[in-house]
């Protein structure tokens, strides 16, 4: 060592240890791919910063003009932030709202991804399949939902008639909770309606619906709410709409429910590039009728119990 360092005047550079000498001993052909390796390992997407910011969505909302698509647009605006980009223009995802919505969106040249919010049973067997790029969020709520509703304002309760049609958003069988029993009536054709409500309300402590557009649209309103009414058998569901015409109370998704399922559709699709499968929204509210919910002597406080168990229900 002396001798060395006499020769040279320096001192012997000991030798290196750890990662950083593989990369410098003589077997330099070794080096470049190493490198590379590591590089690649600092560089890649699993070095990516996932708290950096994301290029947000673009969607774009077709559905008729009016307060329902208005109120939509603005609850999306609300839960989306910065995740989503509302556009007017060509967009990443198509938003239809209701079933003419849908099917004009799928019937566009080079529609791209298209979800449908609020679509019926029977537009979804026609229109959604594996190849069209397209997945809905289903019009109505289930019937778990529902029968929260029920069973919170009329716990008394205990053989409940639900009448169902070829296009109903729930198909038989049906299962009941303990305590309860479900009598289901198919309809088929729809202008059974009215005999077969005359002769199974009298069995029933409450009508419950399904969503339905055929079975239960505005032509039908009238003849259910009346022939329940007379028979003093209360009707839950199917909707808001029959809730302000006269049922006692429904769950329903409503503008907000519908922006929530789409940005969890959203999510699924962009985080795995394929849609879920078409399902209820998974998020409802509550609408009920205080005066005729007084008119059947029901108590009306379900307060926020009911509404947790409404969104947690499948």
């Amino acid at each position: 060592m002396k001798d060395a360092t006499a020769r040279t005047g320096r001192r012997p550079r000991r030798p290196r240890h750890g990662p950083a000498a593989v990369l410098l001993r003589p077997a330099r052909w070794l080096a470049v791919p190493v490198l590379l390796a590591v590089l690649g390992a600092l560089t890649g997407p699993a070095a990516a910063d996932p708290t950096g910011p994301v290029e947000p969505v673009s969607v774009r909302l077709r559905a008729v003009a009016g307060p329902v698509s208005e109120a939509l647009a603005a609850r999306l605006r609300v839960h989306g932030g910065e995740r989503i980009r509302l556009t007017e223009q060509r967009a990443d995802v198509t938003l239809a709202l209701g079933d003419a919505a849908f099917r004009a969106a799928l019937a566009a040249p080079g529609h791209g991804p298209v979800l449908g919010l609020g679509i019926g049973a029977a537009r979804i067997r026609e229109q959604v399949s594996p190849d069209c790029r397209c997945s809905a969020v289903r019009a109505g709520v289930p019937l778990a939902a529902q029968l929260a509703v029920l069973r919170d304002l009329m716990p008394g309760a205990r053989r409940v008639g639900v009448m169902l049609g070829p296009d109903s958003a729930w198909r038989a069988p049906l299962a009941a909770p303990v305590g309860l029993l479900l009598d289901v009536v198919e309809v088929d054709p729809p202008q059974r309606l009215g005999p077969l409500l005359r002769r199974h309300l009298p069995d029933w402590d409450a009508l419950l619906l399904p969503d339905d557009p055929v079975l239960f649209g505005p032509g039908t309103a009238r003849l259910v709410l009346l022939t329940s009414y007379r028979q003093r058998v209360p009707v839950f569901g199917p909707g808001a709409d029959y809730v302000h015409a006269g049922s006692v109370a429904s769950a329903t998704p409503g503008s907000d429910g519908l922006a929530r399922a789409a940005l969890d559709w959203l999510s699924r699709w962009r985080a795995t590039g394929e849609w879920p499968a078409p399902d209820f929204a998974g998020h409802y509210g509550l609408e009920i009728n205080d005066y005729v919910a007084r008119a059947y002597d029901l108590k009306v406080a379900p307060g926020a119990r009911l509404e947790r168990r409404l969104e947690t229900d499948p």
